[in-house]
């Protein structure tokens, strides 16, 4: 007699990449068999459910959190007792899947004038334990990798975006890019005032004399402060008329601007000086002469 001795089958599997996968991941299970004889038929099973076909392997993308996978070996080995093993159970961790997003703003705006300091600043969402930014102005990097971007060289029209790098668990996609921002940069004004005499500088006593402001860059509604000596007269007016300067009294005006991104606010024009002529009473006498 040959009697050969009972032997029990196992079967063991295992998950590649592993148990802890993101929304339809394709994850692949091994079944390794112990006296499992020359050909085991397998059973997959899914809660219970039976799943894949009877080979070695199962791959599925349709996990969803929780499910646990199994195998149940059927083995054709002499005196093999029991028949049938369950493998160990592999409970999934399945992540859902999140899309990164970023917003961007502008601080403080995006209509500037040139040479002003912007700050952007980033707000990601969906970014991860340790995102990476990396800014653009016109599609070429600027910046560094941080939540914010300055800079005083801006142009007029230039774009400014941020595309995000997330590290969050089951990003999909891994990057994102965020609005984008086009700057308004106004130039630097010079603000000018230049003042006139009609009908001149020269004039008679009790003489009315009207003065003309022309302003440069003196924006929509300029403010005029008129002066004599440095004494403030006349109104919020582009002129002034007096009657009364006397001999040698200086005419200026002050412009107040307000146009966007003057270089300064006021200008002071320039002087005219008043050269007044007293009245003269003209007379006539005569005189008799004897022949």
């Amino acid at each position: 007699m040959v009697v050969n001795p009972a032997v029990t089958p196992s079967v063991a599997i295992s998950a590649n990449p592993g148990n802890t996968i993101c929304a339809g991941a394709s994850v692949t299970f091994t079944a390794v068999p112990t006296n499992g004889g020359a050909s085991p038929s397998y059973q997959w099973k899914v809660n219970g459910v039976n799943a894949g076909t009877n080979s070695t392997t199962f791959t599925t993308t349709t996990l969803t959190n929780g499910q646990a996978v199994t195998c149940v070996m059927t083995s054709n080995a002499a005196c093999v007792s029991p028949i049938t093993a369950t493998s160990n159970s592999i409970t999934m961790t399945v992540n859902p899947t999140v899309t990164p997003t970023i917003s961007i703003s502008a601080n403080p705006g995006s209509t500037i004038c040139a040479g002003a300091s912007v700050t952007f600043t980033a707000v990601p969402t969906n970014g991860g334990p340790v995102p990476t930014y990396q800014w653009k102005v016109n599609g070429t990097n600027v910046g560094t990798n941080s939540t914010t971007f300055t800079s005083t060289t801006l142009t007029n029209g230039q774009i400014v975006t941020c595309v995000l790098t997330s590290n969050a668990t089951c990003a999909s996609p891994s990057t994102a890019t965020s609005n984008g921002i086009t700057m308004t940069v106004n130039p630097i004004l010079v603000p000018d005032v230049t003042i006139s005499a009609n009908p001149g500088n020269t004039i008679c006593a009790g003489t009315s004399v009207t003065f003309t402001a022309a302003p440069v860059n003196g924006g929509v509604t300029p403010v005029y402060q008129w002066q004599v000596n440095g004494g403030n007269v006349g109104t919020n007016s582009n002129t002034f008329t007096s009657t009364t300067l006397s001999n040698g009294q200086q005419v200026r005006c002050i412009m107040t601007t307000n146009v966007t991104c003057p270089s300064k606010i006021f200008d002071t024009s320039n002087v005219v000086i008043m050269t007044v002529n007293s009245l003269l009473t003209p007379a006539v006498t005569i005189s008799i002469f004897s022949g």
